[in-house]
């Protein structure tokens, strides 16, 4: 009989016991949380992943547990090779070597092939987690693409979980509700760069959690999968490579299980969160907090607000400079610093690069803004669009572009664009472009990076003080295998380091013109904390996904270091407003025209243009990838009423033209309210049934109910159509969609919105004094700035305390009607801030210190509430 041996590594100590049976032969690598077990039966699978504490076995039960798997490429085949830990001939089990060292699993002739592979695991003393590094050596004549390393699934019990959840540090993360209720197959993953902001995924229920985190303080690229199987729930780290000369992993991977430190209350991802951050503030990227940096202007640390304009309103200077003085000026705290943000500056149109200047709608148009904004202490911010090249905009009929800008980027651009592996230049559809297309520069090239600071410098030279490179989301952009670039083919971590170059020049440059100059990009990458500013935040967004609740996981780990904006604001979305100042982000303000003196509905008589756009209205470009190719246009021979009307036109039987305005629901336009639309109409070579089309949707665009004016026929002339409707419940707001599909002409004018009343005439609705979501907005600003500003711009999150409140239904999920989190200031003390996202008056009970506090809140009322010391005890 031979005897196996059942070998424990623990601190680095080798414990050996004896086992009966070779097929028995069993190792154990642990340290005080956790035991990992791998087996020879299993070829070197993870069999077990004990948590010590709760004795909770996590692993699923398995045949052939993967640990590894490569996947090769060999030239001049479309073949790939796979093989993981199940393929290895021969498995061996080397014991630590030294006091912290690692355990190591030998796998040789992987299918049969000279692939060796060696995985190490290490349990360092004082250290919560196991530290994971793979190595492989295989022939010359194979390339390694991709490395999946570690692969554990866990156990689900073979059913739901109630109150189990995945939480992964993407920008877009969220909370997954019942990972263990998914259907085998689904998964969800995050990269970085990209969209994994923070390089850490969870998974927990109320007892315990397991935390995967990747432990790389220089930026490789990386992916983190989550994956439901009949077997349980794969966490995967993937790792892309072009490697024919062996593979080594350059940093840990980190696995480590969580509890709650309070008995009394549930595990949650801060838990996890909180392993994670005890590493990341040891990192470069937390040497300084953004209270201690003495690189950023003064301005910016006085927590600032926020706000938008888009090209409608730059087409209308006087809007903005109305806004600004007659709104802002007159409304909010003169002492408050305000981000003046502009979308649509750009010469041609919104996103058209890199042909940017003059500005729209002229250089001196701009400057006088910018102007403006100043005298107000006001900072102007431009989003110029990364790395993009646009080579076409916006396909004509006749299969033309009205932007075409290809010759110029073949004589000056592409040999420094991004190549494919085939050695072509990448070129990619976007849909912004309506039928046009972009290259994608690459700032591995050192003459991209000059080209885009020359971008950047002449956004600073028109005024702008706070430039972001756009479009390069989470500092990623696409992989490269040009040779004559000067980086590494493929994937590899100069592309953090190149992107940390852009934007450390950058800022050089521009403080050469301005001298305050900020930089930021789109959507964070812990990595690049300290070379920014500022951070375009997107975690609402996750709202998208069918099943996802937001989880604010990077500004959880580093809202000290960092301040973010939310970067499409929804006007009329309380519930996202909530989320965002409880999470600590800058006050984002959603720009109104629809107040003041006048109707509510902007621009109905079609008597003022900005452009070829009538006041108050937007042309549509199109819908899900669909381009609306019709024209609209001013036409002063045919007025119903004044001087003109607007005429829609479309010429081939697939085009569309459309033109809509957008009516906020708030104090003059009110749910449970009778209104009408109406319009007058005429028409010429209509061929189908056409009409004005009504909409009413809440956040999100979720529909609750529509109505139609419909389209007379030609012989009739001028008709006035109308629309009788009440407002359903949760409406945010009304799309009035001016919409002609097929080939003719149709003429609109003199549109109205009015109440209705059973006792009286009907009545223009006119607009609010101020927008309906002011008073939520000033008292933002004002916490943000004033008393709140240690907590909500300066402080470091921690586990906000027990609320025991109702719910609200939002989307089909359901959320505390009353959001809260909690915040430690650098003096140590301790606050709450809690928001009434409902539309109705609630009640919650706060518990901290021992004691419990009722706390009563109107609908979309903030407190800030100061908290026992020691009262959160869960934090490190």
């Amino acid at each position: 009989m031979t005897r196996a041996l059942v070998r424990t590594a623990l601190w680095g100590l080798t414990l050996t016991v004896a086992a009966t049976g070779a097929a028995a032969e069993r190792w154990v690598v642990q340290n005080e949380r956790m035991a990992v077990t791998f087996t020879a039966e299993a070829r070197g699978g993870v069999t077990s992943l004990v948590d010590k504490a709760t004795g909770r076995e996590l692993a699923a039960r398995q045949a052939q547990p993967r640990l590894f798997q490569l996947e090769f490429s060999s030239p001049g085949s479309t073949q790939r090779l796979t093989v993981s830990n199940s393929d290895a001939q021969g498995i061996e089990f080397t014991d630590p070597d030294a006091d912290g060292g690692a355990a190591a699993l030998h796998f040789t002739r992987l299918g049969g092939q000279p692939i060796d592979v060696v995985c190490r695991v290490a349990a360092k003393p004082q250290e919560p987690w196991l530290r994971w590094r793979i190595e492989a050596k295989y022939p010359s004549s194979l390339m390694l693409e991709t490395v999946q390393f570690p692969i554990v699934t866990l156990t689900l019990g073979g059913e739901a979980t109630p109150g189990d959840a995945l939480v992964l540090g993407a920008t877009k993360g969220g909370v997954y509700r019942q990972p263990s209720a998914w259907k085998a197959g689904r998964s969800i993953s995050a990269s970085q760069p990209g969209s994994l902001a923070a390089q850490m995924a969870c998974y927990y229920d109320p007892a315990v959690g397991l935390l995967a985190a990747a432990l790389d303080a220089r930026g490789y690229r990386k992916a983190v999968v989550a994956s439901k199987s009949d077997a349980g729930l794969a966490l995967v780290w993937q790792h892309p490579c072009l490697s024919s000369s062996g593979f080594q992993l350059d940093y840990d991977i980190a696995l480590a299980t969580f509890r709650s430190a309070d008995s009394a209350v549930s595990t949650d991802w801060r838990d996890g969160a909180d392993l994670y951050k005890a590493w990341a503030v040891k990192q470069a990227w937390c040497r300084r907090t953004f209270a201690a940096r003495d690189d950023l202007p003064a301005w910016l640390k006085t927590s600032p607000a926020m706000v938008r304009f888009g090209r409608n309103w730059l087409a209308e200077p006087g809007s903005i400079e109305a806004w600004l003085n007659g709104y802002w000026k007159r409304r909010f705290p003169g002492d408050v610093p305000l981000i003046i943000a502009y979308w649509g500056w750009e010469k041609v149109d919104t996103w058209i690069t890199p042909d940017y200047f003059p500005a729209f709608p002229s250089d001196d148009e701009f400057r006088r803004l910018v102007e403006i904004g100043r005298q107000l202490n006001g900072h102007t911010f431009l989003w110029p669009s990364g790395y993009h090249y646009t080579l076409t905009y916006r396909k004509l009929p006749t299969g033309e572009f009205e932007w075409d800008d290809r010759e110029r980027f073949d004589r000056v651009a592409k040999p420094h664009a991004i190549h494919n592996r085939d050695g072509q230049v990448l070129i990619g559809d976007r849909s912004w472009l309506q039928g046009g297309q972009t290259a994608t520069m690459c700032p591995g090239d050192p003459w991209t990076i000059d080209w885009f600071n020359r971008l950047a410098t002449g956004c600073a030279e028109r005024g702008a003080e706070l430039i972001q490179v756009d479009q390069v989301v989470g500092g990623n952009f696409p992989v490269c295998y040009a040779t004559s670039h000067g980086h590494p083919p493929g994937p590899g971590p100069w592309a953090t380091d190149v992107f940390r170059r852009q934007l450390q020049t950058m800022l050089q440059k521009c403080r050469k013109i301005q001298p305050e100059s900020v930089v930021c990009f789109e959507e964070p990458n812990e990595h690049f904390i300290q070379e920014v500013g500022l951070q375009d935040y997107r975690d609402w967004e996750v709202m998208r996904r069918g099943d996802a609740e937001p989880a604010s996981v990077f500004n959880y780990l580093y809202h000290e270091y960092l301040p973010t904006f939310q970067s499409n604001p929804q006007a009329g979305n309380r519930l996202q407003a909530a989320h965002c100042l409880v999470t600590g982000q800058i006050p984002h303000l959603v720009p109104s025209s629809q107040t003041g003196p006048g109707p509510l509905l902007a621009g109905g008589d079609f008597e003022k243009w900005r452009g070829a756009v009538p006041t108050g209205w937007d042309k549509v470009p199109g819908y899900r990838d669909r381009t609306y190719s019709g024209q609209a246009d001013r036409d002063e021979s045919a007025p119903h009423g004044g001087q003109a009307s607007l005429r829609l036109t479309n010429q081939g039987p697939d085009e569309i033209a459309q033109v809509s305005q957008n009516v906020t629901v708030g104090q003059t336009f009110a749910v449970g309210r009778t209104y009408r639309v109406s319009a007058w109409i005429k028409t010429q070579g209509i061929r189908q049934r056409n009409a004005i089309l009504l909409g009413a949707f809440a956040p999100e665009l979720k529909h609750l109910g529509s109505w139609r004016l419909e389209m007379p026929a030609e012989q009739e002339g001028w008709v006035q159509r109308q629309a009788q409707f009440t407002l359903p419940e949760g409406t945010q707001l009304l799309r009035i969609m001016l919409h002609l599909q097929g080939p003719g002409t149709a003429w609109i004018d003199d549109v109205k919105l009015e109440q209705l009343s059973d006792d009286g005439p009907a009545t223009e609705v006119q607009r609010p004094e101020t927008p309906s979501d002011h008073d939520f907005m000033l008292q933002w600003v004002q916490l943000f700035h004033g008393k709140g500003r240690p907590y909500l711009a300066l402080g470091k999150m921690i586990h906000p305390p027990r609320l025991d409140v109702g719910a609200t239904e939002f989307q089909n999920r359901r959320f505390p009607a009353i959001l809260h989190e909690a915040y430690v200031a650098s003096d140590g003390t301790r606050a709450a801030i809690l928001v009434n996202a409902s539309d109705t008056p609630q009640t919650g009970t706060l518990h901290a210190g021992g004691k419990a506090t009722s706390i009563t809140l109107a609908p979309g009322q903030a407190r800030l509430v100061r908290l026992p010391d020691g009262c959160v005890s869960r934090h490190p």
